[in-house]
């Protein structure tokens, strides 16, 4: 369906690791998403519909602000799952040169 290059590109993005088979179910899974989004091209009169941002008019609580006991100076919420270099997260680079 697509190519690995594709899948290994959003890896990068998203400062993942995958394994093949998590590989192949997201292969499977961004094909369904692209079939469901060709499909809309073939939808008529959707250019007189306005957006819909919710299905309900709700309005969500807001909860009150509550300052921390401290600063996680050592990271320690982004020890397993991100690259700190120098106590910044490391990222790929996202814009061309």
């Amino acid at each position: 369906m697509y190519e690995s290059s594709v899948i290994d590109y959003l890896e990068k993005l998203a400062l993942l690791k995958f394994t093949d088979e998590e590989k192949k179910r997201i292969e499977s899974e961004i094909g369904k998403i692209v079939e469901l989004f060709s499909e809309l091209v073939n939808v008529e009169g959707l250019d007189i519909v306005e957006p819909l941002y919710h299905v309900v008019e709700i309005e969500l609580p807001l909860r009150d602000d509550e300052p921390l006991n401290g600063i996680d100076t050592n990271h320690e919420l982004l020890s397993g799952n991100a690259v700190l270099e120098n106590g910044y997260v490391k990222a790929p680079k996202t814009v061309g040169e």
